[in-house]
Parts: C-alpha cells; structure tokens; sequence
C-alpha cells in the first residue's frame, strides 16, 4: 500500500485526500473557526482564534484539505465579520499546511514535538501576517491585537517593529489554545470516524 502511494504524482496524493469525510470536515472547520472570530470579536480580546478548525482539519485530513478549510474561511469570515479578513487567507492557509505536514511526520506524538509544532505555527502565522499587517492595512489588524501595536508604536518603534512585537505577544498564546483545543477535538472523534490521515498522526 506504501509502495502504491509512493508512485502516485503529487496531485494524484492531493486528490486522494479529498474524501467524502473530508469534504464535510471542510465546513465543521469553518463554522469552528467562525465562531473563535466572533467570540474574539465581540470580546475584542488580543488574540484570533480562527483556525482551531483549520488546525483540526490538519490533523484530521492532511494539509491540503487544511489549505482549503482555511482560505474558505476568511472568505466567509470577509463576508460576515470583518472585511480585513481576505487577504489573511493566505495566512490561514499556511497554518492548514504547516500543521498537517508536521502532525503527519508525528509531530503530535510526544509533548517536545507537539511544542515544536505550535512553535512553527506561530512561526509561520508570525511570518505570513506581518506583511499583510503592514503593507495592506498600515498596521491595522481589526483585533484587540491593535491595543498593542499602538502602544509599541508609542514608544517610537517603528511600524514594523510594532506590528512584529504585537505578533510575537499574540500568537504564541494562540497558537498554545488553537493546537490544544483542535488536539482535544480530534481525540473525542470515534475512531470509525477519522480519516486515514488521523491514524497516522495518532498512533
């Protein structure tokens, strides 16, 4: 069966994972991650929260699928939350695919990798958002993350400076909860339920 996988193109492997649970992991994921945002939004707490279903949909069904969950997300997120949502779906997308080739390679099985993961979640989200943060929307987030970037701003740091430190005191917070929460989700899935990906991620 390894053998057989091996030989498949890396489309034929993308496809593959698109089963029929997988499709309908899609919108859980996004209904997940919609609530995190407005629960955050009305709250306008210094943290996200949206992609605790993308991550779970890593986990569960690889990091295309992931992908997918993600951009789909911000998409609904622009058109019924916060416009500033759109161009963050790279980002969103990034995380699915991080988290699903990590927890793919293991990265769930033992504490140390699991910290390793969340790690280069918040490493990519870091990465990823900034230039969005700073070139589209002048610094501006729409979150309760603003609070921070401006009271850095205030201290005479520059924009980028500013956007970077509120970064680096948001999400590793997050990331903690959204891999934490989406792990804990996963294991109160029945086994007869999980995709093929799971197990590989589990046992």
């Amino acid at each position: 069966m390894s053998s057989v996988k091996e030989q498949m193109s890396f489309f034929e492997r993308v496809k593959a994972d698109f089963t029929t649970v997988a499709w309908v992991l899609i919108p859980i994921a996004i209904a997940i991650n919609l609530v995190g945002r407005f629960i955050i939004q009305v709250l306008n707490l210094p943290l996200f929260l949206d992609t605790i279903g993308t991550v779970l949909v890593a986990f569960l069904a690889g990091p295309w699928v992931a992908a997918l969950a993600g951009l789909l997300t911000n998409l609904v997120i622009g058109l019924t939350l916060n416009a500033t949502s759109f161009p963050f779906a790279i980002v969103n997308a990034a995380i699915g695919i991080v988290a699903g080739l990590l927890a793919g390679h293991g990265y769930l099985k033992t504490l140390p990798k699991a910290v390793v993961l969340t790690l280069a979640l918040t490493v990519t989200t870091i990465v990823t958002a900034t230039p969005i943060v700073v070139l589209v929307f002048g610094g501006v987030q729409g979150t309760g993350a603003d609070f921070i970037t401006g009271f850095i701003t205030a201290t005479g740091r520059g924009l980028v400076e500013s956007v970077m430190g509120s970064q680096l005191a948001v999400q590793p917070l997050d990331k903690v909860i959204t891999v934490f929460v989406a792990y804990a989700l996963v294991k109160g899935v029945p086994d007869r339920y999980r995709p093929a990906f799971a197990g590989r991620v589990l046992e």
